[in-house]
Protein backbone atom coordinates (compact mmCIF):
# COMPACT_ATOMS: atom_id res chain seq x y z
CA UNK A 1 0.00 0.00 0.00
CA UNK A 2 0.99 3.72 -0.53
CA UNK A 3 1.22 4.96 2.56
CA UNK A 4 3.66 6.21 5.35
CA UNK A 5 3.23 5.89 9.21
CA UNK A 6 1.80 8.39 11.14
CA UNK A 7 5.34 9.13 12.89
CA UNK A 8 6.90 9.99 9.46
CA UNK A 9 4.39 11.89 8.55
CA UNK A 10 4.69 14.29 11.55
CA UNK A 11 8.80 14.55 10.88
CA UNK A 12 7.71 16.52 7.91
CA UNK A 13 5.58 18.74 9.92
CA UNK A 14 6.61 21.87 12.05
CA UNK A 15 9.85 21.12 14.75
CA UNK A 16 9.85 17.59 12.92
CA UNK A 17 13.67 16.44 11.75
CA UNK A 18 12.36 16.39 8.16
CA UNK A 19 10.31 20.00 8.23
CA UNK A 20 13.25 21.83 6.29
CA UNK A 21 13.93 19.47 4.08
CA UNK A 22 9.90 19.39 3.39
CA UNK A 23 10.12 22.30 2.84
CA UNK A 24 12.75 23.18 0.50
CA UNK A 25 11.00 20.41 -1.79
CA UNK A 26 7.71 22.42 -1.27
CA UNK A 27 8.98 25.85 -2.54
CA UNK A 28 10.55 24.25 -5.86
CA UNK A 29 7.91 23.80 -8.01
CA UNK A 30 9.83 21.67 -10.14
CA UNK A 31 10.22 18.77 -7.46
CA UNK A 32 7.29 16.15 -6.32
CA UNK A 33 6.62 14.85 -3.70
CA UNK A 34 5.35 11.26 -4.12
CA UNK A 35 3.92 8.93 -0.97
CA UNK A 36 5.08 5.10 -1.93
CA UNK A 37 5.07 1.70 -0.43
CA UNK A 38 6.72 0.82 2.56
CA UNK A 39 6.59 4.00 4.47
CA UNK A 40 8.92 5.69 1.63
CA UNK A 41 8.28 8.92 0.15
CA UNK A 42 10.34 9.36 -3.17
CA UNK A 43 11.62 13.10 -4.77
CA UNK A 44 10.85 12.87 -8.29
CA UNK A 45 12.25 15.74 -10.95
CA UNK A 46 10.88 15.00 -14.33
CA UNK A 47 10.14 11.68 -13.58
CA UNK A 48 13.26 10.64 -12.53
CA UNK A 49 13.25 10.04 -8.54
CA UNK A 50 16.47 12.28 -7.23
CA UNK A 51 15.77 11.46 -3.62
CA UNK A 52 13.93 9.07 -1.76
CA UNK A 53 13.04 9.08 2.37
CA UNK A 54 12.59 6.42 4.69
CA UNK A 55 12.03 6.54 8.17
CA UNK A 56 12.54 3.55 11.01
CA UNK A 57 12.16 3.81 14.92
CA UNK A 58 12.25 7.33 15.00
CA UNK A 59 14.87 7.90 12.31
CA UNK A 60 15.10 8.91 8.40
CA UNK A 61 17.68 7.41 6.12
CA UNK A 62 18.11 9.10 2.84
CA UNK A 63 19.38 7.70 -0.81
CA UNK A 64 20.76 9.83 -3.52
CA UNK A 65 20.49 10.01 -6.67
CA UNK A 66 21.47 6.76 -8.83
CA UNK A 67 25.25 6.76 -9.78
CA UNK A 68 23.91 6.20 -13.92
CA UNK A 69 23.33 10.39 -13.85
CA UNK A 70 26.97 10.64 -12.83
CA UNK A 71 28.87 8.22 -14.20
CA UNK A 72 31.06 10.86 -16.38
CA UNK A 73 30.54 13.57 -13.76
CA UNK A 74 30.50 14.85 -10.41
CA UNK A 75 28.02 13.89 -7.85
CA UNK A 76 26.03 16.14 -6.02
CA UNK A 77 28.59 17.45 -3.24
CA UNK A 78 26.01 17.18 -0.38
CA UNK A 79 26.33 13.81 2.16
CA UNK A 80 22.94 12.26 3.64
CA UNK A 81 25.71 9.54 5.00
CA UNK A 82 24.43 8.86 8.79
CA UNK A 83 27.44 10.90 10.56
CA UNK A 84 26.42 13.77 8.04
CA UNK A 85 22.45 13.80 7.81
CA UNK A 86 21.31 15.32 10.46
CA UNK A 87 23.45 18.59 10.46
CA UNK A 88 22.80 18.25 6.51
CA UNK A 89 19.14 17.88 7.30
CA UNK A 90 19.39 21.47 9.78
CA UNK A 91 21.04 23.37 6.64
CA UNK A 92 18.66 24.52 3.81
CA UNK A 93 21.38 25.94 1.96
CA UNK A 94 22.83 22.54 1.41
CA UNK A 95 19.35 20.85 0.42
CA UNK A 96 19.04 23.18 -1.99
CA UNK A 97 22.10 22.79 -3.17
CA UNK A 98 21.25 18.97 -3.52
CA UNK A 99 18.77 19.35 -5.85
CA UNK A 100 20.12 22.24 -7.91
CA UNK A 101 22.83 19.62 -8.93
CA UNK A 102 21.25 16.78 -9.15
CA UNK A 103 18.22 18.50 -11.43
CA UNK A 104 21.14 19.92 -13.34
CA UNK A 105 22.49 16.31 -13.62
CA UNK A 106 19.03 14.42 -14.47
CA UNK A 107 18.80 17.06 -17.17
CA UNK A 108 22.09 16.08 -19.05
CA UNK A 109 21.23 12.49 -18.99
CA UNK A 110 18.22 13.18 -20.48
CA UNK A 111 15.80 15.52 -22.17
CA UNK A 112 11.74 14.62 -21.91
CA UNK A 113 9.58 17.31 -22.53
CA UNK A 114 6.86 14.92 -21.65
CA UNK A 115 7.81 14.74 -18.18
CA UNK A 116 7.69 18.59 -17.72
CA UNK A 117 4.01 18.80 -18.63
CA UNK A 118 3.02 16.03 -16.77
CA UNK A 119 4.36 17.40 -13.51
CA UNK A 120 2.93 21.07 -14.48
CA UNK A 121 -0.54 19.51 -14.87
CA UNK A 122 -0.06 17.73 -11.30
CA UNK A 123 1.47 20.81 -10.06
CA UNK A 124 -1.58 22.80 -11.12
CA UNK A 125 -4.66 20.63 -9.91
CA UNK A 126 -3.69 20.58 -6.22
CA UNK A 127 -6.99 21.86 -4.83
CA UNK A 128 -10.39 20.11 -4.17
CA UNK A 129 -11.85 23.51 -5.36
CA UNK A 130 -11.01 22.76 -8.87
CA UNK A 131 -12.97 19.80 -10.89
CA UNK A 132 -9.96 17.12 -11.18
CA UNK A 133 -7.30 16.95 -8.71
CA UNK A 134 -4.09 15.23 -8.71
CA UNK A 135 -3.42 13.05 -6.36
CA UNK A 136 -0.61 10.33 -7.52
CA UNK A 137 1.77 10.42 -10.82
CA UNK A 138 3.21 6.74 -11.44
CA UNK A 139 0.70 4.49 -9.74
CA UNK A 140 1.74 1.12 -9.98
CA UNK A 141 0.12 -1.89 -9.06
CA UNK A 142 1.78 -3.94 -6.75
CA UNK A 143 1.86 -7.02 -7.97
CA UNK A 144 4.51 -9.34 -5.83
CA UNK A 145 1.69 -11.55 -4.27
CA UNK A 146 -0.12 -12.10 -7.38
CA UNK A 147 1.10 -15.31 -9.41
CA UNK A 148 3.66 -14.42 -12.66
CA UNK A 149 1.04 -16.04 -15.08
CA UNK A 150 -1.68 -13.98 -13.66
CA UNK A 151 0.18 -10.57 -13.50
CA UNK A 152 -1.13 -7.34 -15.21
CA UNK A 153 2.01 -5.88 -17.52
CA UNK A 154 3.50 -2.98 -17.77
CA UNK A 155 0.65 -1.35 -14.66
CA UNK A 156 2.09 2.44 -14.43
CA UNK A 157 0.04 5.41 -14.64
CA UNK A 158 1.02 8.53 -15.05
CA UNK A 159 -1.33 10.58 -13.35
CA UNK A 160 -4.37 9.31 -10.74
CA UNK A 161 -7.07 12.04 -11.09
CA UNK A 162 -10.21 12.11 -8.91
CA UNK A 163 -12.99 14.09 -10.39
CA UNK A 164 -14.49 16.17 -7.56
CA UNK A 165 -18.06 16.28 -9.08
CA UNK A 166 -20.42 12.86 -8.68
CA UNK A 167 -21.26 10.93 -11.49
CA UNK A 168 -25.06 9.75 -12.25
CA UNK A 169 -24.59 6.81 -9.68
CA UNK A 170 -23.23 10.00 -6.98
CA UNK A 171 -19.80 8.51 -6.85
CA UNK A 172 -16.25 10.42 -7.24
CA UNK A 173 -14.61 8.83 -10.60
CA UNK A 174 -10.94 7.82 -10.43
CA UNK A 175 -9.40 8.23 -13.47
CA UNK A 176 -6.16 6.39 -14.59
CA UNK A 177 -4.55 9.03 -16.94
CA UNK A 178 -1.71 9.05 -19.58
CA UNK A 179 0.07 11.89 -20.89
CA UNK A 180 0.47 12.03 -24.30
CA UNK A 181 2.76 15.59 -25.90
CA UNK A 182 2.84 15.35 -29.47
CA UNK A 183 2.45 12.80 -32.54
CA UNK A 184 5.27 11.24 -31.37
CA UNK A 185 3.96 9.56 -28.55
CA UNK A 186 0.50 8.24 -29.54
CA UNK A 187 2.01 4.85 -31.34
CA UNK A 188 4.10 1.75 -30.27
CA UNK A 189 4.37 -0.01 -27.14
CA UNK A 190 3.44 3.07 -24.86
CA UNK A 191 0.85 4.30 -27.42
CA UNK A 192 -3.42 4.73 -26.59
CA UNK A 193 -4.20 1.33 -27.81
CA UNK A 194 -1.74 0.04 -25.07
CA UNK A 195 -2.84 2.42 -22.05
CA UNK A 196 -6.76 1.19 -23.20
CA UNK A 197 -5.91 -2.31 -23.01
CA UNK A 198 -4.03 -2.05 -19.60
CA UNK A 199 -5.98 0.70 -17.84
CA UNK A 200 -8.96 -2.41 -18.92
CA UNK A 201 -7.36 -5.12 -17.59
CA UNK A 202 -7.34 -3.07 -14.27
CA UNK A 203 -10.64 -2.58 -14.35
CA UNK A 204 -11.39 -5.85 -14.75
CA UNK A 205 -9.65 -7.17 -12.11
CA UNK A 206 -11.61 -6.40 -8.15
CA UNK A 207 -8.69 -6.64 -6.35
CA UNK A 208 -6.82 -4.20 -8.78
CA UNK A 209 -9.73 -1.78 -8.60
CA UNK A 210 -9.62 -2.91 -4.67
CA UNK A 211 -5.74 -1.58 -4.07
CA UNK A 212 -6.07 1.46 -6.22
CA UNK A 213 -9.09 2.87 -4.07
CA UNK A 214 -7.54 2.14 -0.92
CA UNK A 215 -4.19 3.83 -1.84
CA UNK A 216 -6.17 6.80 -3.62
CA UNK A 217 -7.63 7.18 -0.16
CA UNK A 218 -4.57 7.12 1.67
CA UNK A 219 -2.55 9.08 -0.51
CA UNK A 220 -5.51 11.79 -0.33
CA UNK A 221 -5.39 12.21 3.31
CA UNK A 222 -1.76 12.32 3.85
CA UNK A 223 -1.20 14.56 1.03
CA UNK A 224 -4.00 17.12 2.74
CA UNK A 225 -2.46 16.82 5.74
CA UNK A 226 1.11 17.54 4.68
CA UNK A 227 -0.92 20.67 2.69
CA UNK A 228 0.66 19.44 -0.46
CA UNK A 229 -3.25 18.99 -2.11
CA UNK A 230 -5.69 22.31 -0.83
CA UNK A 231 -9.74 22.64 0.35
CA UNK A 232 -12.46 19.81 1.38
CA UNK A 233 -12.33 16.21 0.47
CA UNK A 234 -14.61 15.34 3.35
CA UNK A 235 -17.41 14.54 0.89
CA UNK A 236 -15.92 12.41 -1.63
CA UNK A 237 -17.16 8.87 -2.44
CA UNK A 238 -14.83 7.19 -4.30
CA UNK A 239 -15.41 4.53 -7.29
CA UNK A 240 -15.11 1.29 -7.03
CA UNK A 241 -13.80 0.95 -10.41
CA UNK A 242 -11.50 3.51 -11.96
CA UNK A 243 -11.63 4.99 -15.92
CA UNK A 244 -9.55 5.73 -18.15
CA UNK A 245 -8.32 9.27 -18.67
CA UNK A 246 -6.04 10.16 -22.00
CA UNK A 247 -4.31 13.56 -21.97
CA UNK A 248 -3.28 15.07 -25.03
CA UNK A 249 -0.51 18.25 -25.43
CA UNK A 250 -0.91 19.53 -28.71
CA UNK A 251 1.76 22.38 -30.05
CA UNK A 252 -0.79 24.60 -32.27
CA UNK A 253 -3.55 23.77 -34.25
CA UNK A 254 -1.95 21.31 -37.44
CA UNK A 255 -0.82 19.26 -34.44
CA UNK A 256 -4.41 19.44 -32.56
CA UNK A 257 -6.17 18.15 -35.73
CA UNK A 258 -3.52 15.33 -36.64
CA UNK A 259 -3.79 13.91 -32.80
CA UNK A 260 -7.89 14.30 -33.00
CA UNK A 261 -7.62 11.70 -36.43
CA UNK A 262 -4.95 10.04 -34.81
CA UNK A 263 -6.51 8.84 -31.45
CA UNK A 264 -9.86 8.22 -33.59
CA UNK A 265 -8.18 6.10 -35.82
CA UNK A 266 -6.56 4.10 -31.92
CA UNK A 267 -9.88 3.94 -30.47
CA UNK A 268 -11.60 2.32 -33.46
CA UNK A 269 -8.66 -0.33 -33.24
CA UNK A 270 -8.90 -0.48 -29.68
CA UNK A 271 -12.34 -1.38 -29.79
CA UNK A 272 -11.87 -4.03 -32.62
CA UNK A 273 -9.32 -5.98 -30.74
CA UNK A 274 -11.93 -5.85 -27.65
CA UNK A 275 -14.70 -6.97 -29.76
CA UNK A 276 -12.29 -9.92 -30.94
CA UNK A 277 -11.13 -10.68 -27.54
CA UNK A 278 -14.98 -10.87 -26.09
CA UNK A 279 -16.13 -12.69 -29.03
CA UNK A 280 -13.24 -15.46 -28.55
CA UNK A 281 -13.96 -15.30 -24.80
CA UNK A 282 -17.77 -16.37 -25.28
CA UNK A 283 -16.72 -19.00 -27.76
CA UNK A 284 -18.48 -17.49 -31.07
Amino acid sequence: MRTITDEHLQAYQEGGCLQKLFDVIKEDPALSFEIRMNNKVMIYYHKDRILTISYCKGKPSIDTLSEKYYKNATPPPVSFEDGDLIQTLRDKSQLRQYFREAKRLVGSYKVGEEFEVQQNIALGNRSFSNRFVVVDMEWQLPQSDIKKEERIIKTRFDLVVVDTKRNERGENDVYLGELKVGMGATGGKSGIVAHIEKTNEIMKSPKACAVLRADVERIIRQKVALGLLEGDYAGLNLSATPRMMLILAHRGSEERQALEKQVEKEQDKADRKSTRLNSSHSGE
